[in-house]
């Protein structure tokens, strides 16, 4: 089976290494298609990149600004949608717009390389394109949040979807869709697409543990990681501040940077320890708590680790994945410009009350039980048989589609590495 994986943006790409590695261990071809940009994370996770598009053309359609400022959620219960309308609307016309600039590349290699499934990024709908120029069936995945381009119902054909495949004499993908979600079940807010669930698996690629990872730790004190993603300055003016507090409260501090950011940071207080483009999950199984930017890739680390998290979100999207905690119960939230000294107090609260870390470590559990990336290639498999996504998903922690759950060994609470 040749499988073609279609990428987003710089900060997706993680997403989608671990299924790629499993259908490559289960004996099949890959190729993921990213954008020029993107081709080095996948060559270093030690797959086989084919860059697609002009990143000066496609860069400069992405960077048009969309208003992401605080405050641009719907209210609980209005939708399913993560943005308010205008927002909302505004993003997918966007993705689209981007998917606009890379359909030529990708749909001439999907020509040429005839892969059998395509599984794109919900953001990438060039994977979409694909698919139909070939033929075989397009499944999406997800990077932990309810967003992406699908057309559930002819109804909802847009001018601007539409026109991705009709330049290519192509018909429109409509109907019902299925995506790939790592997502607990427990964070997940409702959509209209169907889901197959899959074990979230970090991917921050290869590292060698330091040796201060490895002994044991004798001050007594905890040890809190403070990261800004490795994508974004979220945190850099507020960094200090977010520092100093974690002192004051008698926590040790690892700060997780990317090069740049470690090149621009100056002298550190006792006790504060820099990290440079490390493994987040290698990290964190070593701290006690997280504090960082709302990014759902550092929120779901920290989920997989079963440790509890202080969000301090700065736009829309970290908005929605603070609330999505929060109301989880795994964590809290302030503004990114809370009060000097609030950051240590929400910090102390997340240690000392046990309900944090037990709803982190009930969520673990529940990623867990969900279905290996392996079992998520036996899907891919079935849905090439079928020449369609319209078949059964596989469950969680069962063995097999229909049956039943078996007793499950509970990691969350088996201790810390």
């Amino acid at each position: 089976m040749r499988v073609l994986f279609v990428g987003h943006g710089p900060a997706h790409i993680p997403w989608i290494i671990p299924l790629a590695w499993a259908c490559r261990l289960a004996g099949h071809e890959v190729r993921v298609a990213v954008r020029p940009q993107c081709a080095d994370p996948v060559i270093r996770a030690g797959l086989v990149a084919v860059p697609v598009g002009d990143d000066a053309v496609t860069g400069a359609v992405a960077a048009r600004p969309l208003g992401l400022g605080p405050g641009r959620l719907k209210k609980a219960g209005e939708s399913v949608a993560v943005l308010d309308a205008d927002l909302s609307e505004a993003l997918v016309e966007k993705m689209i717009a981007v998917a606009d600039t890379l359909t030529d590349d990708l749909v001439d290699f999907a020509r040429f390389w005839r892969p059998d499934i395509v599984v794109h990024d919900t953001a990438a709908a060039a994977g979409l394109v694909a698919a139909a120029a070939v033929g075989v069936p397009a499944v999406g995945h997800t990077w932990g949040v309810s967003l992406g381009v699908h057309c559930e119902r002819e109804s909802d054909l847009r001018p601007s979807y539409a026109g991705l495949f009709e330049r290519f004499g192509l018909d429109p993908v409509t109907g019902p869709s299925v995506w790939i979600d790592p997502c607990p079940p427990g964070l997940r807010p409702p959509h209209g697409v169907r889901r197959a669930d899959m074990r979230y698996v970090p991917f921050a690629g290869p590292a060698a543990v330091p040796r201060w990872l490895r002994e044991d730790r004798t001050s007594g004190r905890p040890l809190v990681c403070v990261t800004g993603g490795v994508t974004t300055a979220a945190l850099d003016q507020v960094r200090d501040q977010v520092v100093a507090g974690l002192r004051e409260l008698g926590a040790d501090v690892v700060l997780a940077l990317t090069g740049a950011q470690a090149s621009a940071t100056g002298q550190l207080p006792d006790g504060v320890r820099v990290v440079e483009s490390f493994p987040l999950d290698v990290l964190l199984a070593h701290c006690d708590a997280l504090v960082h930017h709302g990014g759902v890739g550092s929120g779901l680390i920290a989920v997989a680790q079963g440790l509890p998290q202080l969000l301090l979100p700065q736009n829309a999207f970290q908005e929605h994945w603070s609330h999505l905690v929060r109301a989880s119960g795994a964590g809290t939230a302030l503004s990114a410009d809370a009060a000097e000294g609030a950051v240590g107090t929400a910090v102390q609260d997340l240690l000392a009350r046990p309900s944090y870390r037990r709803r982190a470590a009930a969520l673990r559990t529940e990623i867990a039980r969900m279905p290996t990336p392996g079992r998520l290639v036996d899907f891919l498999e079935e849905c090439v048989l079928a020449g369609s996504t319209a078949i059964p998903t596989p469950t969680s922690a069962g063995t097999g589609r229909t049956g039943g759950v078996p007793d499950f060994p509970d990691f969350a609470e088996a201790g810390r590495g």
